[in-house]
C-alpha cells in the first residue's frame, strides 16, 4: 500500500502531529511518496514563515530524503489531461495543484493523503485518506 502525502500532510508530519506520525509509523519508508508539487508547496509555505523555517526546515529536508519524491512527467501529465477532460464533462473541476496531485496518485496507484478529501470526491478510481481529522484514525473514501 503506497501513499502520496499532500503538502498539508507533509507539513503536519514534520511538525509532529500525532495522527500523521502514527499513520506513517505503520508504513515502510518506500511506501511513502510526495509529489514534486507537494514538496514545492510545503517548502514555500515554510519559507513564508521565518520561524517555521528555522524550526522545521531541516526536518522537512530529512523527511524528503527518506521518501520517494515523484516528478511531474509525461505519464502524470497524460493522467492529468484525461482527468481534466473527464471532470469538465461532469461539470466539475480541481485547482491546478490538486489536479496534479490526483493525477500523480492515479498514475502510480497511490492513495492520496490530504486534509481535504472532499475536494477529490469527483475523481474516479482515486483512493483518498485523511490523517489529519480530529479522530486521528485513518479512513479512506472512494476506495
Amino acid at each position: 500500500m503506497g501513499v502520496l502525502l499532500d503538502a498539508a500532510t507533509l507539513v503536519a508530519a514534520v511538525k509532529g502531529r500525532l495522527p500523521v506520525v502514527l499513520a506513517l509509523a505503520q508504513l515502510k519508508p518506500g511506501d511513502v511518496c510526495v509529489s514534486i508539487v507537494g514538496q514545492v508547496q510545503a517548502e514555500t509555505g515554510l519559507r513564508l514563515q521565518p520561524r517555521a523555517v528555522a524550526r522545521y526546515g531541516d526536518l522537512l529536508k530529512q523527511l524528503l530524503a527518506t521518501v520517494r519524491v515523484i516528478d511531474f512527467g509525461s505519464v502524470e501529465a497524460q493522467h492529468a489531461s484525461q482527468l481534466a477532460g473527464y471532470l469538465a464533462q461532469q461539470q466539475e473541476s480541481l485547482g491546478g495543484f490538486e489536479l496534479i496531485q490526483a493525477a500523480t496518485a492515479l498514475a502510480h496507484g497511490l492513495t492520496l493523503v490530504t486534509e481535504q478529501p472532499n475536494r477529490y470526491l469527483s475523481v474516479p478510481g482515486l483512493d483518498v485518506d485523511n490523517w489529519l481529522r480530529s479522530s486521528g484514525a485513518p479512513a479512506s473514501i472512494n476506495g
